[in-house]
């Protein structure tokens, strides 16, 4: 991104732009504590402008709106924000080639997801199912083949190679996750998690 009064002027959040983020001093290694919180102000605002509310509301209108439950929009926006929180915490910022094992990354470690496993299910196998069925089918083709998407039931379910997934209650642990994610941001003892978020983050913003 070139450095033009255009470029400075970019929103990377509903509240914020590339300028407001060029603008903060932020050294994991000697961190100002101002400085970081508003750090992950952006983040947070960023997620929660682009991928967050947008579900949100389609579960809130469907309160009073059944029976369009929205399951597969609701569930492909949770899928970008999943492997973009793994992104961050990672800090990769071209996911090209990286998308598979972000997923896996995440779920396979996500204590939501392991509650949701039955005895003899391996994590990473299941990460692997939810991946192809989930992520991939949704955002390749607008469609999964053995996928449901509903409002009622655990979380997740895996049913010989059937996976039924409730849209609320993934949306729900996955913004707790997300929540935690920038609360260990905003701790000054994270200082390989903050490294990792500008690795991401700064590239955003053509630094």
């Amino acid at each position: 991104m070139s450095d033009t009064t255009q470029s400075r002027s970019l929103q990377i959040s509903p509240k914020y732009t590339v300028a407001f983020w060029r603008g903060l001093e932020l050294d994991p290694e000697n961190p100002k504590q101002e400085e970081w919180e508003k750090a992950v102000d952006v983040l947070r605002d960023r997620i929660q402008g682009r991928f967050i509310k947008p579900a949100q509301t389609l579960i809130d209108v469907d309160k009073v709106n059944k029976p369009q439950t929205f399951g597969f929009a609701v569930l492909s926006l949770d899928c970008l924000v999943l492997e973009t929180i793994q992104g961050f915490r990672e800090g990769v910022h071209n996911h090209q080639g990286h998308s598979k094992r972000l997923f896996n990354a995440f779920l396979s470690t996500w204590q939501p997801f392991l509650d949701c496993l039955e005895a003899g299910m391996v994590p990473d196998d299941k990460a692997v199912e939810f991946y192809k069925q989930g992520r991939c089918a949704l955002h390749h083709s607008g469609a999964t083949e053995r996928m449901t998407v509903g409002i009622s039931g655990p979380m997740m379910k895996f049913d010989n190679g059937d996976i039924t997934v409730n849209r609320t209650l993934f949306h729900t642990e996955l913004v707790a996750e997300f929540d935690r994610y920038l609360t260990a941001l905003s701790d000054p003892a994270s200082v390989d998690l903050r490294k990792k978020f500008l690795l991401k983050m700064h590239p955003i913003c053509g630094l």
